[in-house]
């Protein structure tokens, strides 16, 4: 048995052609709706007449003294109002959104960077934009703006791969070795680079444990490449940093990490006058849309600030 197949039919009218009909019928004038409108009352007219072959009914009664609608066009004007009504509200609230920043962002950095850098800029930017609620998801994994439904994410990489996202250079992160006073005074200070062999070093990132440091002498030297062992080994910086407040070691982190610890006099640096590798420049990605998502917008704008940066594109990113 053959399956039948029920063809739907559908008007494809343009929306000018209904707003003429609704003023037409509202205004009882085709020429008082062509003088609304702002175009001739022929062209009106063949608005008019358009729809009436679309939809095959006739919907406006015509003479020379007045234009009134018929039944099915008075139906018709009902529904068409109502609809036209929903779609400037709904332009009317795009509109307001793009000019008023409000909605759900969702936002990923790695965990380390949106402890030391994003908790507090968030904070400021909540308040700013009360409107916005913020979803961090901290991970290191490299969540898919797609899959996850990101809208920004902060990355820290040497490179960022070609594609259709948007990317800003927002700070360079630099590597450095830091501890507390208390257990250099314990154990010694670290003059030259072969000294930490004699220290407890706190690292993450390492393979079973063991590491390559490799320092630069700021003032021009020659590269030291040092195989370590780690005292304790992590995941994150963030627990190195807890450990060497502890005094339990020499922390490798992010300087930015242990910014406030530096200030408070917690953690000093160790072997300062050395550049080590490891650094990263630290990049704002979102999707390269060209009508961006207000909250995005401002999201973006505020970082940029914050940072000092001028607002230039540097680079495009994986997704």
């Amino acid at each position: 048995m053959k399956r039948q197949v029920v063809k739907k039919e559908t008007i494809d009218a343009d929306l000018l052609d209904l707003r003429a009909f609704c003023l037409v019928v509202d205004l009882g004038s085709i020429t008082a709706a062509a003088r609304t409108l702002g175009e001739t009352k022929g062209s009106v007219s063949r608005r008019i007449t358009r729809l009436e072959h679309a939809l095959g009914v006739e919907l406006l009664r015509r003479s020379p003294r007045r234009v009134q609608a018929t039944e099915d066009g008075l139906a018709y004007r009902m529904r068409v109002g109502r609809a036209l009504e929903l779609l400037e509200d709904a332009h009317a609230a795009v509109q307001q959104a793009r000019a008023r920043p409000s909605g759900h962002l969702r936002v990923t950095a790695p965990f380390d960077l949106g402890l030391s850098l994003l908790a507090p800029l968030s904070a400021g930017f909540a308040e700013r934009y009360p409107e916005i609620s913020v979803e961090m998801l901290l991970t290191e994994a490299l969540l898919d703006f797609d899959a996850h439904q990101i809208d920004v994410a902060l990355r820290a990489t040497a490179s960022l791969p070609d594609s259709s996202l948007i990317a800003y250079r927002l700070q360079h992160i630099e590597m450095g070795l830091f501890a507390a006073p208390a257990y250099l005074r314990k154990r010694g200070p670290v003059r030259r680079p072969e000294d930490l062999a004699g220290h407890r070093l706190l690292l993450a990132q390492t393979t079973r444990g063991h590491a390559t440091i490799a320092l630069q002498p700021r003032d021009g030297g020659d590269r030291v490449e040092l195989r370590v062992r780690a005292a304790i080994a992590a995941s994150d910086y963030s627990f190195c940093r807890e450990v060497a407040l502890a005094g339990a070691g020499i922390a490798l982190v992010p300087a930015v990490n242990v910014r406030s610890d530096l200030d408070a006099k917690r953690l000093v640096p160790v072997l300062k006058d050395h550049a080590i590798d490891g650094a990263a420049p630290l990049y704002l990605v979102h999707p390269g849309t060209r009508f961006l998502p207000s909250k995005i917008r401002a999201f973006r704008d505020y970082l940029l600030d914050a940072f000092g940066v001028q607002g230039r594109r540097e680079a495009s990113a994986a997704r």
